[in-house]
């Protein structure tokens, strides 16, 4: 589908938000979910890049992208988009959502820990959660170079000072003299959760987007509290497709039918195509990003059969058990598979 480019916003010497139309269709989207964006390199070769949805509902759509050190679509991005250029891209998905009312009992409460660039999906949950007034209590926790590097930090003040009794914030700077407030420590993740929210952790959730060890230090230390692993929920931006991935234990080939929209397809699968391998071989276009288990954007049910995945970082237990899959990742094993996607799902 075509984005028109209605505005350019300049956050920072590096960020720019990007306010979008998409022209002749209806988007729905919600908080932390984000919009893949379809290139072609010089060879005519598809690439492609996802970037976080920064509005939410009664906001004109917008993304924010950060500008990366030899990103050639973020620079193509921050540095020469303009007003009227169109972007083709897909409608909007992800895994990185808040918690549905089903999820939870009463009034949560939330921390999210940000670093740099991290901030675009979580400022969006934010803002959602204020409006909404479904919170008990939202902390931000956001680590950034320099005061010169947050994104969004004036539209953050406002908020914290519209909403002082709800809505908290801990600024880290690199830069900082004083090193408890440069750098995020296991230390201070652990005195930072223990003061926000106590002993009764029973209706908390902690959001993580940032660097990989960023994340994986932030996961230990509320882990070693006693916060389980459906309350901590992360968005990881740096992809690494595998170069090995494990072979599954049937390697037979299957039938793998799929219904889309209404239309059908069938076709013959076997190791060591994926799903989704095996869906481009075969010319049927799915909906997919990152290729390695990390972003949810291929992810499908499994309405009858059975498929096993080498690599899931996105998708929830209770998503598992209701049939949810990756087809990047996954293979038919055991039989033939029957899969929904699209309003079929």
């Amino acid at each position: 589908m075509q984005y028109l480019v209605k505005d350019v916003i300049k956050e920072t010497d590096d960020a720019v938000s990007l306010v979008l139309d998409a022209q002749n269709s209806s988007i729905d989207y919600e908080p932390g979910q984000f919009i893949t964006l379809i290139f072609s390199d010089r060879n005519g070769k598809e690439e492609r890049r996802s970037y976080s949805i920064t509005s939410i509902s009664d906001e004109p759509l917008s993304i924010t992208v950060k500008r990366i050190p030899n990103g050639s679509y973020s620079r193509i991005l921050v540095e020469r988009t303009k007003v009227g250029d169109h972007l083709t891209g897909l409608k909007p998905t992800g895994f990185f959502t808040l918690p549905h009312q089903s999820d939870k009992h009463g009034m949560g409460r939330f921390v999210f820990f940000a670093a740099g660039s991290g901030i675009t999906p979580i400022y969006a949950q934010i803002k959602a959660l204020l409006k909404k007034q479904t919170a008990a209590k939202i902390v931000l926790v956001y680590s950034n170079q320099s005061k010169q590097d947050v994104i969004f930090y004036e539209e953050l003040m406002k908020l914290s000072s519209q909403y002082r009794s709800l809505f908290s914030i801990y600024f880290f700077f690199s830069d900082a003299n004083d090193y408890r407030k440069a750098r995020l420590s296991s230390s201070i993740v652990s005195e930072i959760l223990a003061n926000e929210i106590g002993t009764e952790r029973s209706n908390a959730w902690l959001y993580l987007c940032g660097p990989f060890q960023y994340m994986l230090m932030i996961g230990i230390v509320a882990k070693s509290m006693g916060f389980s692993n459906e309350q901590i929920r992360k968005e990881q931006f740096v992809i690494e497709k595998p170069t090995v991935t494990i072979a599954p234990p049937d390697t037979d080939a299957h039938t793998i039918n799929i219904i889309a929209n209404g239309k059908e397809w069938s076709w013959t699968s076997k190791y060591p195509d994926t799903i989704l391998q095996s869906a481009k071989r075969n010319g049927v276009q799915l909906p997919f990003s990152c290729e390695a288990g990390q972003c949810g954007t291929c992810s499908v049910t499994c309405v009858k059969g059975k498929v096993w995945m080498y690599k899931n970082e996105v998708l929830m237990e209770e998503e598992i058990r209701n049939g949810r899959i990756l087809t990047c990742t996954g293979y038919p094993i055991d039989g033939d598979i029957w899969l929904m996607i699209g309003s079929d799902t």
